[in-house]
Order: structure tokens, then sequence, then C-alpha cells
């Protein structure tokens, strides 16, 4: 069982999601601040992107409304998903692991939250000349985001697919 959980590939799997769920627990615990509570916002592009104060997202994903044990919930049967497919996929699939454990680690740093706080910690403020605001997020949200692009791109790119050393590429078709 440990060759398949650790083995050849599936390690990319640890350290992207290590990566992820400590990166987002080490700034929320630097940058997020609860309103109210004397920190200022901090700038990082002017009319760009700032660390704001916010209350907690006790919703969902883009502000979608929910109770925060549907959320946690949804984030543990995404783990389950996501650690069958680390048991599943085939150890050539690096792009794969690499998604899996962005989207683990993602998903493991928001569900510590809303265990932990009832609700996560969003700070990042991404917007453009104040005009156009983006909801605002964290770490774990963009590494969730990362983690889906890369899974459609391994989905779009044909050599991922084709099952690249087992014949499939080189015409080795079964004549019938």
């Amino acid at each position: 069982m440990a060759g398949m959980l650790f083995g050849k590939g599936r390690r990319l799997f640890w350290i992207a999601g290590a990566c992820a769920l400590l990166l987002d627990q080490w700034s929320k615990a630097l940058f997020w601040h609860h309103p109210g509570d004397g920190h200022a916002d901090l700038v990082i592009i002017p009319h760009v992107l700032q660390f704001i104060s916010h209350p907690g997202n006790r919703g969902g994903a883009l502000g979608l409304p929910g109770a925060a044990i549907f959320y946690s919930l949804a984030g543990v049967a995404a783990l389950g998903l996501i650690i069958f497919l680390l048991l599943t996929t085939e150890p050539e699939r690096g792009l794969v692991f690499l998604a899996l454990g962005l989207l683990a680690g993602g998903a493991v740093g928001n569900l510590v939250d809303r265990i932990s706080l009832g609700f996560v910690r969003d700070f990042i403020d991404l917007h453009w000349a104040e005009a156009y605001h983006w909801y605002t997020f964290n770490i774990a949200d963009s590494a969730i985001c990362v983690g889906f692009a890369l899974v459609i791109l391994e989905w779009l790119l044909p050599a991922s697919r084709a099952g690249a050393g087992k014949g499939a590429d080189r015409g080795e078709l079964a004549e019938g």
C-alpha cells in the first residue's frame, strides 16, 4: 500500500500538496486580519492587488451561500476522490500528480479553516482600477484553481492521453 501512495511519480503529489497547504496556512496567519482588529490593508500593486481585512467566508466559492457543514462535507468528498485518483493514476502521469497535490493541499487548507474557525480566511483582493473586483480569495483557492487548470491542460495534451510508451502513439493498433 505504501508503494501505491508514495511510489514512482506520486511523490510530486505529496510535495505539491504540502507546499500548497503550508503556504496557505502561513499566508493566512501572516496576512489575514478580521475587520476592526486595527490592521490596515496592505497594497501590493496599486489599483490591482491588495491584502484586505475580511470578515471570513462562511459560504463557498465565488460567494455562493451555504452552510459550513455542507462545504466541509464537500471538501472531504473531494479529498476522497483525489485519493482514489492518486491510487489509480499511472505513475507516468506527473502533471496529474502535481494537479492532484495542488487540489488536495487547497482543499485541506480551506477545510482546516472551516473546521477550526467555522469560516474560511480570505484576504487577497484582486481588482482593476476599483471598477472590477474579483471575489476575495486565499492561497488555497489559488492552488485549487491552478490544480483544475493543470487537469484540463493534461486532458487537452494529446501526448499525455495517448499512453506514451504503451504503443498507442506509435501506430501499434490491434488488427481486427
